[in-house]
């Protein structure tokens, strides 16, 4: 065997090596750059999402709705929690039940399938039974508005 042809086999170990340094640095900076500019901090991007979000307030759960849609041939089937300002304004809501549940029913019945179907549509519908209700309460507000179940068939 000559010693150019033992070079060569050198050579290609030498170039393997230099390759395998260069991809393990590519990869080492750039694990360090996403870690120093916030590409992989998941703590610091949890805290600041703990920070942002908003303190769920005292809230009440209403006994579900089965209500006809407008058109007469579906109907909606929904559970809705209310976020309340104040814990007493969870008693009057219990105390006037029949009331919120009757202003509820009455906004459903005139929703047609199209109208609540859209992910506008239920915020509007959301908005819609916040404000006729906070009409009837005089101890405090709802804020919110949940459904925990929303079903039209």
């Amino acid at each position: 065997m000559s010693d150019n042809e033992n070079n060569g086999g050198v050579n290609y170990i030498v170039i393997a090596l230099i390759v395998i340094l260069a991809v393990g640095l590519a990869m080492g900076g750039s694990y360090f750059m996403l870690l120093k500019f916030g590409g992989l901090n998941d703590g610091q991007q949890e805290k600041t999402a703990k920070t942002t979000a908003k303190k769920l307030g005292p809230t009440t759960k209403l006994n579900q709705f089965l209500v006809n849609l407008s058109n007469g041939n579906r109907f909606i089937k929904i559970n809705v929690v209310f976020e309340v300002s104040n814990k007493a304004t969870i008693k009057e809501i219990k105390d006037r039940n029949p009331q919120i549940r009757d202003a509820i029913i009455s906004i459903l019945r005139t929703k047609s399938y199209k109208e609540i179907t859209s992910t506008r549509g239920t915020r509007k519908l959301r908005t819609e039974i916040m404000n006729d209700i906070n009409k009837l309460l005089l101890k405090g507000k709802i804020t919110n508005v949940f459904f925990t179940e929303f079903v039209v068939q």
